[in-house]
């Protein structure tokens, strides 16, 4: 990167340089115009109607006159060219010129003058300036204009990544200063799908030879089960209940980290959408009360995708509550507002926490293994709901509050 650096840096240095020298000689010939011994016609017309009208001009007539050589002094290389007989300007302090020629075998010189030096302004000359810097500006712009389209497609490359992960054509040239940075990001893009890739076949694998066993150990234990002592029994069935556990944790994280491109958000009923859910967790209330209360709107989401989050939060409530939770939802100003209050001991100050994943804060206190992953999960369905997710304190039930909010627009 520091070669392109370098290189940038001396292209725009040489530019400006060849640019500041064009202007400088555009700007002394304009200033500067080359003297010469041509006298514009109209200086003697002036000269002339000042004979005849005093007022009506400005200078007087140039005369001829004869004075001695003497009385001129002049450098000894313009006196050697007045010597060879040629005509010489000489200007005196007040600005006026006069020309001198010696006569042949005399010491005598013939003066011509007086003329004015009358300065005409090039017509160009107030432009000079406004239209260096104006070309300095465009030159500038010129020479940045490629770098920030370049970044504009790698901007638009990578936003396309990560709304779909997939094989990335190299639109950036290895002409262009940000090449390195392009190339880096290219190589990056493809070690996350071959990650992305190897998470697939992963769970595949875990789906398959995992779970596999466990139906035949759960088709052995069903034979053996009269052979052995009901606790051990009991015993072998908490542990494939463990395993199956995790593998489905793991499945479900692997799902939201590798299938985001099927979400899709719609107009739905919300509040027929949470009896529903509610439905598939009547069973515990002989122990715990779930209230259910919503909004009679249509709001937009994703049904697959919310209803994962609302049992992970429900599951979640389940296992810390006493004797109450709360599932809510309301539509405010344009954001749909979702909440999971319990009346369990709270989450303190381990929210954040708690919604990072493989996070065990909560597994080691209960007593149960997991890896942590179901409050991740609600978040990432925050997420792509362009929404957010937030874990306080409950004022209503005194436990842990889980609130899930996304703006309604599809």
């Amino acid at each position: 990167m520091k070669f392109q650096f370098f290189r940038f840096y001396a292209l725009i240095v040489l530019a400006a340089a060849l640019l500041i020298w064009s202007f400088n000689h555009i700007y002394s010939a304009t200033q500067e115009p080359a003297k010469n011994y041509q006298v514009d016609i109209d200086f003697f017309f002036k000269g002339y109607n000042k004979t005849i009208n005093p007022e009506s001009a400005d200078h007087q007539l140039p005369l001829f006159n004869t004075i001695d050589a003497n009385t001129l002094v002049l450098p000894s290389d313009i006196q050697m060219l007045l010597n060879d007989g040629h005509v010489i300007a000489v200007a005196n302090e007040v600005g006026d010129t006069y020309y001198y020629k010696k006569h042949h075998d005399t010491n005598s010189l013939t003066q011509f003058g007086p003329f004015k030096d009358v300065q005409k302004e090039s017509d160009i000359a107030p432009y000079i300036i406004p239209l260096f810097y104006s070309s300095l500006a465009c030159l500038l712009l010129l020479m940045m204009r490629p770098i920030f389209r370049d970044l504009q497609k790698l901007q638009q490359d990578a936003a396309e990544f990560g709304r779909k992960p997939q094989p990335m054509q190299r639109s950036i040239k290895e002409s262009s200063n940000i090449y390195p940075l392009a190339n880096s990001f290219y190589a990056m893009s493809n070690k996350i799908l071959s990650f992305i890739q190897m998470n697939k076949d992963l769970s595949r694998t875990i789906s398959h030879e995992i779970r596999t066993p466990l139906a035949r150990m759960k088709f052995m234990l069903e034979i053996i089960s009269p052979n052995i002592k009901s606790s051990q029994k009991q015993r072998m069935q908490n542990d494939i209940v463990e395993i199956e556990s995790l593998v489905s944790d793991y499945l479900s994280f692997a799902k939201v980290e590798n299938e985001t491109d099927n979400i899709h958000r719609a107009l739905y009923p919300i509040k027929n959408f949470l009896q529903e859910v509610h439905e598939k967790f009547s069973i515990y209330e002989q122990e715990i009360t779930i209230s259910c209360q919503s909004d009679d709107v249509k709001v937009y989401f994703d049904k697959q995708s919310l209803s994962i989050a609302i049992q992970n939060l429900l599951t979640n409530a389940l296992r810390f509550s006493k004797e109450a939770i709360s599932l809510k939802f309301q539509l405010d100003k344009g954001f749909c507002v979702l909440s999971v209050e319990d009346d369990g001991p709270g989450v303190g100050d381990k929210g954040e926490t708690l919604m990072q994943p493989f996070s065990r804060e909560n597994i080691k206190e209960q007593n149960h293994k997991g890896f942590g992953l179901g409050l991740y999960i609600v978040r990432k369905v925050a997420i792509w709901h362009e929404g957010e997710f937030i874990i306080s304190q409950s004022n209503q039930l005194g436990g842990a509050k889980m609130q899930l909010c996304w703006p309604n627009r599809p």
